[in-house]
């Protein structure tokens, strides 16, 4: 009686999973890893002199030249923030079920967050504008910022559609 009861009391069945949120969250991950350290612009100086620098490589120039706070800023938005957003993000695909509040809360704040993402492609978008004024420099955009712009958009994509599953 017992084993008919507990029979009868039936867990709900959880939500199906998105898997266009999943194919968008991995997608961005090998578009991230590429972002960072393909060559995302070159520097040409008295036409001959060409410096090539990845995401990376522009984060930690500005540790070396000692402009700490701007690296920190750049670290946090291009970097800690990207990767958290899509660590998180698959966490929530993955386990979003089990606990939805606790997932909707994260990815309120995540998504809020995640906004601002971008802004490390806007400070190296006024980096090469400012380069480009100067007399006999020319600057180029590579492949690397490419990719990262698609990892952003694909992962934020991917956080809304989170979000509004959550929300449901």
């Amino acid at each position: 009686m017992m084993g008919e009861r507990s029979a009868a009391v039936a867990r709900p069945a959880r939500p199906p999973r998105d898997w266009l949120t999943g194919a968008l969250l991995l997608a961005s991950i090998p578009l991230f890893a590429g972002g960072l350290a393909m060559p995302a612009f070159s520097i040409t100086s008295l036409a001959w002199f060409t410096n090539t620098f990845s995401l990376l490589d522009g984060v930690f120039a500005f540790y070396k030249a000692g402009k700490y706070g701007l690296f920190a800023l750049v670290f946090v938005f291009s970097l800690v923030l990207p990767a958290a957003k899509i660590l998180v993000g698959l966490w929530a695909w993955i386990a979003g079920a089990r606990d939805r509040t606790a997932v909707s809360q994260i990815l309120r704040v995540l998504g809020a967050i995640s906004k601002w993402s971008m802004l490390d492609v806007f400070i190296v978008a006024l980096m090469v504008l400012a380069l480009e004024g100067s007399l006999l420099t020319f600057s180029d955009i590579h492949a690397g910022i490419v990719l990262f712009a698609a990892s952003v958009v694909l992962s934020t994509l991917a956080m809304m559609r989170l979000v509004r599953t959550a929300e449901r």
